[in-house]
């Protein structure tokens, strides 16, 4: 893989997460099901690499503490939230 390519997922996976935790945050308090977020999110596409975006875009904001699971469902965190009525998210 080249290093454009390298540039090019990078960028494609913080777009997924930029894009789940907007999602996430506009559902805010609904509880969103891991698998349905997948679903929505991966515009109902039956590709896996789509879904498989989804899925890590979900582990690394868990990772970076912007989501939380709770069960199989996801939510985001407080920082997140209060980020988001900060304006900033």
């Amino acid at each position: 893989m080249t290093a454009r390519q390298l540039m090019d997922a990078d960028e494609e996976d913080r777009a997924a997460q930029v894009a789940l935790l907007h999602h996430v945050l506009d559902e805010h308090p609904t509880l969103l099901h891991q698998s349905d977020l997948i679903r929505e999110l991966a515009s109902g596409a039956d590709d896996w690499t789509e879904r498989d975006s989804v899925e890590r875009a979900i582990s690394e904001l868990v990772k970076q503490g912007l989501l939380q699971y709770l069960g199989d469902f996801v939510l985001p965190t407080r920082p997140a939230v209060y980020g988001r009525l900060l304006g900033e998210l």
